[in-house]
């Protein structure tokens, strides 16, 4: 019988051990990468241990890269979500600033989440927002997520109200 987990990293281990997955022994963190489920779903020791994958051709800002894995660590994000948040923030970068401008792409996510959601609509966004605060840097990540329109991205959206609900400090399950 599993024991309902008190925080996300206890989380990520049943998920890995149900799957006959190796788990490393608890607060024994890895500095390097590592590959498949374990390395998707574990959190980095340290923010520097974070791997931020861009475009060939994107220029690379460190002064922000350097912030955002300080954001990723204090919120406790695995190196999976930080590859997709990288991801979508490229994608979000090469996109037309018209369609940012119009908010047709926040109505579209937010009507999309709502109905998908239902009445948890409320409590997962919250959540969500709850985990954005975790990170720090408050006025400049709303600055970053609003200026890029990666704060209307569904996936994001989705991806840390998931992670937010498997930590009770976030509005998960108590």
């Amino acid at each position: 019988m599993m024991t309902k987990p008190t925080s996300l990293d206890a989380a990520m281990r049943q998920v890995l051990a149900a799957r006959g997955s190796p788990v490393a022994p608890q607060g024994m963190g890895r500095a390097d990468p590592v590959d498949g489920l374990e390395g998707a779903l574990a959190s980095p020791a340290g923010p520097e241990a974070y791997q931020i994958a861009v475009p060939p051709d994107f220029a690379r800002d460190a002064a922000l890269e350097a912030k955002a894995r300080q954001w990723f660590h204090r919120a406790g994000l695995p190196q999976g979500a930080v590859s997709g948040i990288v991801q979508a923030y490229c994608r979000q970068l090469c996109c037309d600033p018209a369609t940012l401008a119009d908010g047709s792409q926040q109505r579209r996510t937010r009507a999309e989440l709502a109905q998908e959601w239902g009445a948890d609509y409320p409590r997962k966004v919250a959540a969500a927002q709850s985990l954005i605060e975790a990170c720090g840097g408050a006025e400049e990540l709303a600055e970053i997520l609003g200026g890029t329109g990666l704060g209307d991205d569904a996936w994001l959206i989705r991806t840390l109200a998931a992670i937010a609900e498997l930590d009770p400090k976030h509005g998960g399950e108590r």
